[in-house]
C-alpha cells in the first residue's frame, strides 16, 4: 500500500468524524475512527514502525487541535450559534411554564391513571400523574399540584 492512500485514509477518518456532529448517529463516527485506525494500523505494517509511528503522533495532534478549533471558533459562527445554547441560556426552559397555573383547576380524565395518564383539564390535553392510585377514564378530577412538569391531580367525589 503507497503511502498516498495510507494519508488518504486518516484524512477521511478525520473528515467523517467531522460530519459526525452535524449528522449524529455513531455510524459515521465509527466509520471515520475506523478509517483513522485503519490508516495508523496500515502505516505500521506497510511502510514501518517510523511511519506508523508519525501517523499516530500526527492523528493525535490533529485530533487535539480539531477539538480546540471546534471549542474556540465554532461557537462564533452563525452556525455554531444555531447549535449551541447561549451562555445566558435566555431561551431555555426546564419547565412548561404555562402548567403552573393548573392547580385548583378541574377536569377530566381522559385515559385511566395507572398512576400516570392524560386529563384534559379546560380543553387541553395535559400529562398528569395521581398520588398512587389508579383513576378511571372520564373521571372528574383536580389538580392539586403543579411540581414542574409534573401534573398530579385526584379524583373528585
Amino acid at each position: 500500500m503507497n503511502p498516498t492512500t495510507i494519508i488518504a485514509l486518516v484524512l477521511a477518518g478525520f473528515l467523517l468524524l467531522f460530519f459526525e456532529v452535524f449528522i449524529p448517529g455513531g455510524v459515521i463516527g465509527a466509520l471515520g475512527g475506523t478509517l483513522v485506525l485503519a490508516g495508523i494500523v496500515c502505516g505500521f505494517a506497510f511502510q514501518g514502525p517510523t511511519w506508523g509511528a508519525t501517523l499516530l503522533v500526527l492523528s493525535g495532534l490533529l485530533g487535539l487541535v480539531g477539538f480546540w478549533l471546534w471549542i474556540k471558533l465554532i461557537p462564533k459562527t452563525p452556525l455554531g450559534r444555531r447549535l449551541m445554547l447561549n451562555h445566558d441560556a435566555h431561551d431555555w426552559k426546564s419547565s412548561d411554564v404555562s402548567r403552573q397555573g393548573l392547580e385548583g383547576k378541574e377536569g377530566l380524565t381522559h385515559s385511566t391513571l395507572r398512576p400516570a395518564g392524560t386529563a384534559l383539564i379546560e380543553g387541553v390535553r395535559v400529562d398528569v400523574v395521581s398520588r398512587g392510585e389508579m383513576i378511571a377514564a372520564d373521571t372528574r378530577i383536580k389538580v392539586i399540584a403543579v411540581e414542574g412538569n409534573r401534573v398530579v391531580v385526584t379524583a373528585l367525589e
